[in-house]
């Protein structure tokens, strides 16, 4: 039997006067795994830059602004999302002045992963 890849989600949603600049630890890989997209959300305030980490790596080469009332995305380069088992995901507010940021990561775990430990 065939198994296809698997995409989980690790979102965060953050509200403050303004939202801080700062990184939000959310998720260990439990096995290896590909960051494929990250996704930024905001609402008040004129801007907000987010990213995602992989340990202190960036996975976005450059922050994404968030969108204003709506999703924007932002697709890593080659080799910039892949996680190994233990790796510690982050999403960051890199900068901005929103009262409301949410940031998600979709996380592809790879098809011949049947079970997570």
């Amino acid at each position: 039997m065939a198994y296809l890849r698997r995409i989980v989600t690790q979102s965060i949603r953050l509200t403050g006067s303004p939202v801080a600049a700062a990184t939000h630890v959310v998720w260990r890989a439990p096995v290896a795994c590909t960051v494929t997209k990250v996704h930024g959300y905001r609402s008040g305030g004129a801007a907000a830059a987010v990213n995602a980490k992989i340990g202190s790596t960036d996975v976005l080469a450059a922050d994404l602004t968030a969108g204003n009332a709506s999703f924007t995305s932002g697709t890593p380069a080659a080799g910039a999302g892949d996680m190994d088992a233990g790796d510690v995901l982050s999403l960051e507010v890199a900068s901005g002045d929103a009262t409301t940021v949410i940031i998600q990561a979709d996380i592809a775990i790879d098809a011949d992963v049947n079970d997570l430990p």
